[in-house]
C-alpha cells in the first residue's frame, strides 16, 4: 500500500513535494515525483508516490511508474489480487516486463485496453494516469471504496488556479497554501447523523472523493465523473441446493483468501473469535498447507482489561487459536492509553471520524506492524451476506408492518419505544428494539436511514444552529444518500433484504468500516487486507437469494443472530471451525466508551462542551448541547455517542481548521522531469 499524490497546474516543485511527503506514513520505504512540464494547456502534470514496499521490493517497482514507450505513467496505492493471471495473459501477447510488480501490469493493461482494464481488476486500489498521448488523466477506485481518493477541481472548488489535483488523503491537498480549510456544514451534518462524513463530499468544502467503483477523467475539455462499476442485487445465483451453494461460495472464497496471501513480506492474520475472521484463518491455513508452507498463520487480538469485559474477545479467539494450530499473540487496550490512542486517531483521518472502533484498531494495527507488514482481516462478511441485526430486522419488517395498523404503529408502539431505556454498553437489544418501534411506520429507505443514523432528521434539526440548518438542507433529509442508494435499487420487485445490503455496501462499508481499517494500518505502514471485500465476493454475496442470508421474519427474534443469519457462510464455516463458533452470535467490535468518556477521556469531553467553544464553532445549538449533557448525566438517556461525536468535532476543528497539524517530513524530495523527447 502506498500513498498517491497528482496536479495539473502551475509548476511548483516544492509544493508539490511537501504534497506528497505528507503521505509518507502510508509508504516510508520510498517516494518519487515525476513533473512534465508544459504537459497541457501549458501547465505542469505532476506524480507524487510514497512507497509501502509489499510485492517486488526491488527499485523495479518504484513509482511514479512510466512505461517503456514513455506515453504514460501511473501512481496507484493498493493491491490487484489477480495481477499474475493479467501478467500471464499480457506476457503470451508478446508484452516484456521489466518488474515483478502488479503495478507495470496496470501501466501494460492500460496500454492495451485504456479505461476497459479497470472491470478486469480484482483488488483494492485508488490510481492516477496520466496519458501523455491523449492529455488525459484518468482517477479511478475499487468497486468497495477499500483505498481512500479525494480530489478537489476548478468545478468543486471555482477559483482555484489549478486544474485539478488527487491525493489518497486530504491532508495533501490542504498543504497547498492557496486552498482555504473551510468547513462543509452539509458534510457535517451528515456526520452527526452517521458519526462519519458521508459522500460524495468531504469535511472541507472544495474537497471530493471519488466514490467506490468510481472513475474520474479530466481533459482540457473539462471534467466527468462516472462509476464504472456497480453492485447490483439482480440476477440472482440459482443453485440445486444449499450445499450446492456452500461449495460454489467455499471454492471462490479460498481463492481470494490465496490471492489475498501473495506477499514478498511477513503476513498474518487479525482474530477475533467470530465467523468471518475464524473462518478466513482457518482457509489461509487450508492455503498454506496446500502450497507446502508448514509455518503456522500468526494471528492477533484486542483485548481490554476489566471495564471493556463485555465486549473482550481474548478467550474465544485464543481458544480458536489453539484449534487451528495457529501462531497466536493477544494484544491489551489498556484504558489509561485511551487519550494517547484518540491523538491519533484525530491527526490520521483528517475528517472527523466516530466510530470508537478507530482507537481499537489503532492500537491493534501498531502493535501488529511489529511482527507483519499485511495482515488479513474479516472487514466485509456482513454487509452482503446479511450479518447485521438490522438484517434481521428488515425481514421482520414487512411482517410487522402488515400484523399492526398504522395509526398504532404511529401512536402506541412509538409511546412504547420512547419509554425504552437505552444505554451505551452491555446488550443491545433494547437500544434496537427502541429504534425499530421509534421508525418502523416509515418506508424501507427511511427506516434503513433512521436505523444507520445517531440523530434522526428532526434530532438533527433541533440540534444544528439556525445557519446550519439552513445551509446544511437538513430538513432534505437524506445527507448520507442511504435513500437514494435504496430508491434507484428498488424496481419493485427487489427484496428489501437486497436493498438494505446495497446500502450497506455503498454506505456503511466503505465509509466506516474499510475507512477505519485503511487510516488506521496506514498509519503505521500496516497493508490490511479484506478478503470479504473483495469485489468477486460482494458480487456473489449480493446475488444470492435472501433465504441463504436471513431465515425469516421470525429471525429477528433469536439472540445475537446465531444461526439464522449469514446462513451460507455459516454452512461454509461448519465446514471449517467448531459449532461452537460457527453458530455463535453477532458480537461487535464495540469500545467501552461509557467508562472512557467517565474516566481518561473526561477532559477532551469538558472542553469539547464548553458554551463558548459551541458558540464559536458556530455548528449546533450550546443549549441543545446543554440538554444532551442533562439528560446523560442525570441517567435520562444514553447520550454517549453524541458526546462522544461532539469530541472528535471539536479535535477535528483544532487540529484541521484551526491549523494544519501534520509531522514535518523525514526526508527530501527531488522532483525527476520527464523529457518532452521522450514523448
Amino acid at each position: 500500500m502506498c500513498g498517491i499524490y497528482g496536479r495539473i497546474g502551475t509548476r511548483d516543485d516544492a509544493l508539490d513535494a511537501r504534497a506528497t511527503l505528507a503521505l509518507s506514513h502510508r509508504g516510508p520505504d520510498d517516494a518519487g515525483l515525476l513533473v512534465d512540464p508544459d504537459a497541457v494547456l501549458g501547465e505542469t502534470v505532476a506524480l507524487g508516490h510514497t512507497r509501502l514496499s509489499i510485492i517486488d521490493l526491488s527499485s523495479a517497482g518504484h513509482q511514479p511508474m512510466r512505461s517503456a514507450e514513455e506515453d504514460v505513467a501511473i501512481v496507484y496505492n493498493g493491491e490487484i489480487y489477480n495481477f499474475q493471471e493479467l501478467r500471464a495473459e499480457l506476457a503470451g501477447q508478446g508484452v516484456a516486463f521489466r518488474s515483478h510488480s502488479d503495478t507495470e501490469v496496470l501501466l501494460h493493461l492500460y496500454r492495451r485496453d485504456g479505461d476497459a482494464m479497470l472491470e478486469r481488476l480484482a483488488g483494492m486500489f485508488a490510481l492516477g494516469i496520466w496519458d501523455r498521448r491523449r492529455r488525459r488523466l484518468l482517477l479511478a477506485r475499487d468497486p468497495s471504496g477499500q483505498k481512500p481518493l479525494f480530489y478537489r477541481s476548478r468545478r468543486t472548488l471555482p477559483g482555484h488556479p489549478d486544474q485539478i489535483a488527487f491525493a489518497s488523503e486530504a491532508k495533501a491537498l490542504l498543504v497547498d497554501p492557496r486552498v482555504e480549510r473551510r468547513p462543509d456544514v452539509r458534510a457535517l451534518a451528515g456526520y452527526l447523523a452517521y458519526s462519519y462524513v458521508p459522500p460524495p463530499g468531504s469535511a472541507f468544502e472544495g474537497i471530493a472523493r471519488v466514490p467506490p467503483g468510481g472513475r474520474l477523467v479530466w481533459t482540457p475539455e473539462g471534467v466527468s465523473l462516472d462509476r464504472y462499476h456497480r453492485y447490483t442485487a439482480q440476477p440472482k445465483h440459482r443453485f440445486p441446493s444449499p450445499e450446492a451453494a456452500a461449495d460454489a461460495l467455499e471454492s471462490l472464497l479460498l481463492e481470494v483468501v490465496g490471492q489475498h496471501m501473495i506477499a514478498d513480506v511477513p503476513l498474518g492474520a487479525f482474530l477475533s473469535g467470530g465467523v468471518d475472521s475464524g473462518l478466513m484463518v482457518a482457509m489461509m491455513k487450508r492455503v498454506k498447507e496446500q502450497r507446502g508452507d508448514r509455518e503456522p498463520v500468526r494471528t492477533f487480538t484486542i483485548g481490554f482489561g476489566e471495564e471493556g469485559r463485555l465486549y473482550d474477545e481474548t478467550e474465544p479467539a485464543r481458544a480458536l487459536a489453539k484449534e487451528l494450530g495457529v501462531d497466536h499473540t493477544e494484544i491489551p487496550m489498556e484504558a489509561d492509553l485511551a487519550g494517547e490512542r484518540f491523538h491519533h486517531v484525530a491527526l490520521q483521518f483528517d475528517e472527523p471520524f466516530a466510530n470508537p472502533t478507530a482507537l481499537l484498531h489503532d492500537a491493534l494495527c501498531e502493535a501488529t506492524r511489529n511482527h507483519v507488514t499485511v495482515a488479513l482481516a474479516g472487514d466485509g462478511g456482513d454487509e452482503c451476506f446479511g450479518g447485521y441485526p438490522r438484517h434481521r430486522a428488515v425481514r421482520a419488517l414487512g411482517l410487522y408492518q402488515r400484523m399492526i395498523p398504522e395509526p398504532v404503529r404511529r401512536g402506541l408502539m412509538r409511546r412504547l419505544a420512547d419509554r425504552i431505556p437505552e444505554r451505551a454498553e452491555g446488550s443491545q437489544g433494547l437500544r434496537r428494539a427502541r429504534r425499530f418501534l421509534r421508525s418502523a411506520e416509515r418506508d424501507l429507505s427511511g427506516v434503513y436511514r433512521d436505523w444507520l443514523t445517531f440523530h434522526d432528521p428532526d434530532e438533527l434539526a433541533e440540534l444544528l444552529s439556525e445557519d446550519a440548518v439552513a445551509r446544511s438542507g437538513v430538513a432534505g433529509g437524506d445527507l448520507g444518500e442511504m435513500e437514494a442508494t435504496i430508491a434507484d435499487a428498488d424496481d419493485g420487485r427487489v427484496d428489501p433484504l437486497d436493498l438494505a445490503c446495497l446500502a450497506d455496501v455503498y454506505g456503511f462499508l466503505p465509509n466506516n468500516v474499510l475507512r477505519d481499517s485503511d487510516r488506521s494500518s496506514m498509519r503505521v505502514a500496516l497493508e490490511v487486507r479484506a478478503p470479504y471485500a473483495d469485489v468477486r465476493v460482494v458480487d456473489f454475496g449480493l446475488r444470492l437469494e435472501p433465504s441463504l442470508k436471513v431465515s425469516g421474519p421470525f429471525a429477528a427474534l433469536v439472540p445475537g443472530g446465531r444461526s439464522v443469519s449469514k446462513r451460507l457462510l455459516r454452512t461454509v464455516a461448519s465446514r471449517y471451525l467448531p459449532s461452537w463458533i460457527h453458530t455463535a452470535p453477532k458480537q461487535g467490535f464495540v469500545a467501552p466508551m461509557g467508562t472512557w468518556l467517565n474516566g481518561p477521556l473526561a477532559p477532551l469531553l469538558d472542553r469539547a462542551i464548553r458554551p463558548e467553544v459551541i458558540e464559536g464553532r458556530g455548528l449546533v445549538r450550546p443549549d441543545a448541547v446543554a440538554r444532551m449533557v442533562q439528560e446523560h448525566r442525570e441517567g435520562r438517556r444514553d447520550r454517549t455517542w453524541h458526546l462522544w461525536e461532539l469530541v472528535i468535532l471539536e479535535s477535528w476543528f483544532e487540529r484541521r481548521i484551526d491549523r494544519l497539524d501534520l509531522p514535518e517530513p523525514t526526508r527530501e524530495l527531488k522532483a525527476e522531469v520527464w523529457p518532452r523527447e521522450a514523448a
